[in-house]
């Protein structure tokens, strides 16, 4: 299990495409190897509104939480945040993004106790595409 999820400040689909942004993010997720590909997810959800720092400039933002199951060491967890972090950082700096902009990650492990996943068709239809 990984979900990704990324809210972004509305201003940013002037600039790009947001979709982009979310297959990078789920490109980054897979090739890092250890997610299983039938449990990566990524979403992008715009911010309607926002108020940030003085105000008295338009701001932008991506603000991403990656939540995956436990188990994997600090180092891996690390390794996994620094990748995602840099391919989102890459992209966005390609971009012509006229405002100042924040991008920021944070993880979350899940605990399996408190993760309940009992249906999910998408595996097999993995399997099946073989």
């Amino acid at each position: 299990m990984a979900h990704l999820t990324f809210e972004y400040s509305k201003d940013l689909s002037n600039y790009f495409d947001i979709q982009e942004l979310c297959d990078e993010l789920s490109d980054a997720m897979r090739e890092t190897s250890y997610f299983p590909v039938g449990g990566i997810r990524v979403r992008g959800l715009a911010a309607d509104v926002s108020s940030i720092a003085d105000r008295k400039a338009k701001y932008s933002f991506v603000d991403m939480v990656l939540r995956m199951g436990e188990g994997r060491s600090e180092d891996v967890r690390k390794n996994i945040a620094d990748d995602i972090y840099t391919r989102a950082e890459n992209f966005l700096k390609q971009k012509e993004i006229i405002n100042p902009i924040a991008l920021s990650l944070e993880l979350l492990e899940i605990q399996k106790q408190f993760s309940i996943k009992r249906y999910n068709t998408i595996h097999s239809a993995l399997e099946e595409a073989k």
